[in-house]
Formats: structure tokens, sequence, C-alpha cells
């Protein structure tokens, strides 16, 4: 076991941060932070969300090339690890390790309907049965994926960028993303008032991850491997979890909407359970979410920002075109049921 109270910490701090941007967007707008449903919402371009999504993503962007920038070499305070993981640490990823693991992080946040977010910090304090289970499975299959697939990274990456320059290039772009995400909301007024929301929403993701050490997917690589176990995830989780339980009961409605948003269903299916072994065989080959996928931007390389993401996106396709298909067969057999059911009437 390793442990380093600098960190536990800070871990615990940079959880507090997740959870009050979580917080943030649940009791102004009602809705779950789910970055895998406001990431598939930037991909597809979905019109009716896409610039308050935007904004969020881009702040998330923003805020962690600024960390980079103060920290990307140093430690947050005395006696803790680095902020960032060593560039090497990223680069010694193959491509076929991102892009499987991108696969199935898609494929799997798209059927169960969530990711670390959405199931592990919000599902968790609503006390919802569906992401108990989830997230349950994330670590299982986290580990066994971990357990499988560790020797399969090489020991040295390369680096051969400057990465203070990416850094400021990605954070130029990201304030870009975000001042077209305002204009298009100022043009449709529908999600000015959700796109400057999704401002806070994200500077608190971002900051909070780089703080909790998520941002290192030694981090989480550590909490899912038996042999050198690191508890530091786990306060991470608390931090997040704490906040969000109590942030999601202040208030009994929305501050600018009628109702808070819910999932559509609390049971335990299949879909999810298939959903959640993908996706955390896949958390376990990188230690990288959607989320900590998005925040590496500003260390930008290929297996993570073009192999892994593009692999995520290309398997939440995947995934949405299966559901589409089962959604149909669903709605038939409830409609020859219901069929059956009025013939039965009818005969008596």
């Amino acid at each position: 076991m390793i442990i380093n109270i600098s960190d536990l910490f800070l871990s615990l701090i940079g959880g507090i941060m997740i959870g009050v941007g979580c917080s943030i967007h649940y009791v102004t707008k009602g809705r779950i932070t789910g970055i895998s449903g406001i990431y598939y919402g930037v991909i597809t371009f979905n019109w009716e969300e896409f610039f308050w999504k935007l904004s969020i993503l881009s702040s998330i962007v923003f805020s962690t090339g600024l960390m980079y920038q103060i920290f990307g070499d140093k430690s947050i305070m005395e006696g803790s690890s680095l902020a960032f993981n060593e560039i090497s640490k990223i680069t010694n990823l193959s491509y076929t390790i991102s892009g499987i693991s991108g696969l199935l992080i898609g494929c799997g946040a798209k059927l169960c309907n969530g990711c670390t977010t959405g199931h592990g910090f919000c599902g968790i304090a609503r006390i919802s049965i569906r992401s108990f289970v989830a997230f349950g499975l994330f670590i299982l299959f986290g580990v066994l994926s971990c357990l499988i697939t560790m020797s399969e990274q090489k020991d040295e990456g390369i680096q051969k960028q400057n990465y203070n320059y990416v850094s400021i290039i990605m954070i130029g772009l990201s304030l870009v993303l975000l001042s077209g995400a305002l204009l298009g909301a100022y043009l449709n007024n529908d999600q000015f008032i959700d796109t400057i929301i999704g401002i806070p929403v994200g500077l608190f993701l971002g900051i909070g991850v780089v703080f909790s050490g998520m941002i290192k997917r030694t981090t989480i690589l550590s909490f899912l491997s038996l042999q050198q176990w690191n508890p530091q995830f786990l306060f991470v989780i608390l931090g997040a979890n704490i906040v969000c339980y109590f942030g999601f009961r202040l208030l009994n409605k929305p501050i600018f909407e009628v109702e808070f948003q819910y999932p559509p269903t609390n049971k335990v299916t299949n879909v999810l359970l298939v959903g959640a072994s993908l996706f955390g065989f896949g958390w376990g080959m990188t230690g990288i979410c959607p989320l900590i996928g998005l925040a590496l931007f500003p260390q930008f390389t290929w297996q993570i920002g073009l192999m892994y993401l593009g692999s995520v996106s290309m398997g939440m396709r995947i995934a949405q075109c299966y559901l589409n298909k089962y959604q149909k067969v669903e709605d038939q057999v409830i409609q020859f049921n219901n069929k059956t059911d009025n013939e039965q009437n009818d005969r008596f």
C-alpha cells in the first residue's frame, strides 16, 4: 500500500471541488453532470443542447490548461507528488491499448448511461441503485483489466513537444470555443443561461481533477492495482459524494427549471450490466475516463487526443446504433403485448 498524506488531503479537496461543480449544475438546472453524455451531445451536434455542453467541455480544458501552466512540473503543496504525470507516463501507452480502451469506454458509457461522474459521483450521491451497481462493476472489471494489461505498458515514453507551448495553444483554443458557445447561445436564447452556468461547472471540474490527482492516470491505475494499491481515489469519491449528497438536497426544485431531470429508470438491466463491465475493463487499461481524456488536452498526445477520444466517439456511436435497434424491438414487443391484451379484452 502506498500512502502520501498530502496527496490524500489534496484528493479530498479536489473531490469537494468536483462535487461543487456537479451541485451547481444540479441546483441551477436540475441536471446530472455526466461527462460522457455531455461529450456525446457535442460530437453529435445536438443543437438543442450543443452550446451549454460545449461550454462545460471548453471550461474543463481551459482550467486544466491554466493549472498546467502553474503546476506543470511542480507539486501543488509541500510533500505532495507532482500535479501532473510526466509526459512519458502518457506516451508510454500504445496506440492499440488507447484505441481498444476508448472503444470499450465509449460503448460502455453509452450502454450503462453514465461514467465516473454520472454514476460514481452524482449517482451514488442520489442513492441510485443503478449507479451503485454500475460503479461497482467499473471497479471490479477495472481491477481485472489492470491485472491483465499492466504488462502491456511500456516502461518509458517519449516527449517530442514543449508542452508549455502546447498547453497555451489549448488554452487559446478553449477560449475560442467558449466564445463561440456564448455567441451561439446568445443568438439562441433558450440556451444562454445554461451556457453561462456551464462555465463554473467546467472550471470546478477541471480544477478538481487536477487537485484530486485524477488527472494522473497513475493515480487511477494504482487504485485499481492489487500489487501497489493506493487509496487516493477513494478520497476523491468521498469528497465529491459528500458535497453532492447535501448539494442535491438543498432545494425542492432547481432555480431555473420547473423540476429536476432524473434518468428515465432506476432498473438494473442487462444492458446496464454489460455496459458497466465494458467501461470498467476499458478504464483499467489506461486509467482514463472521458472526463480525464478531455482534461488531458493541454498535455496533448496522439494517444489520448486522437486515438483514445476518437475511439470513445466511435464506441458511443456503435452503442447508440444498438440501443436504437434494441428500443425498436422493445417497442414492438410492447405494442404486440398491448394488442394481445386488447384482443383478450374484446373476447370478454
